[in-house]
């Protein structure tokens, strides 16, 4: 049995991150179906922190605006949404772009503190939150009362995530390390993976993730 460690460089208001995850979840599974002994192997995902908006607006806007703002092309605009939307089908995600989106430093400061407290599949139950509450409900998860209810629907506890958030615990940890990351020079979008010594960047194919996972698992296997 070999346990594959993949590092997600992402930000839970990107969309392509929302698509790359689910399409990350059809490859293991399809790698556990498939892949000769890959049933009993382990796979464990944890969420690294980074901006897309390095300075977000001082505001949440609507996410249309936000992307005409960005791109100033409205029919580029139309073309991503429905391209977003078509890809995002295929994997039951169903994209909103009516709500507000804001600054993502709050979600990253929770996600960061429910890895340290609560392990690294909580911390993948709470960002796929994230991403539904900001996606396909149109919540702005720029927003506390937001971002608690995200992490309450992901098995939470309401108070314990109020009370961290209304502190800066984890705050600092949390920029210094999407500080790092930014500095290796080696991420230039997101999302980014990071299975054993692979990077592989965007919404990767699965068999991308395939190949990364076999190289990863033979390497487990050659050090036991």
């Amino acid at each position: 049995m070999a346990v594959i460690t993949i590092h997600i460089v992402s930000d839970v208001i990107c969309p392509w991150c929302y698509i790359g995850y689910r399409s990350l979840q059809r490859a293991i599974d399809l790698y556990q179906k498939t892949y000769p002994g890959g049933s009993k192997d382990e796979f464990e995902i944890v969420w690294k922190p980074y901006f897309i908006d390095k300075e977000p607006p001082a505001e949440s806007e609507v996410m249309s605006e936000r992307m005409l703002r960005r791109s100033k092309d409205p029919k580029m605009v139309e073309a991503n949404q429905t391209r977003l939307k078509r890809i995002g089908a295929q994997f039951n995600i169903h994209f909103n772009f009516d709500g507000r989106m804001g600054s993502s430093r709050l979600a990253h400061q929770l996600l960061h503190l429910v890895y340290q407290e609560k392990g690294s599949e909580m911390q993948c139950k709470v960002s796929d939150q994230l991403f539904r509450y900001q996606f396909e409900l149109g919540e702005d998860i720029s927003k506390m009362d937001v971002v608690v209810d995200a992490a309450v629907e992901a098995g939470m506890d309401e108070d314990e995530v109020a009370d961290w958030l209304v502190s800066d615990k984890g705050i600092a940890e949390m920029e210094q390390e999407e500080k790092e990351i930014r500095d290796t020079g080696k991420i230039e979008g997101v999302p980014h993976y990071i299975i054993g010594k692979q990077h592989l960047e965007g919404a990767a194919d699965y068999t991308e993730h395939m190949e990364a996972f076999i190289a990863a698992h033979e390497a487990a296997a050659q050090c036991n």
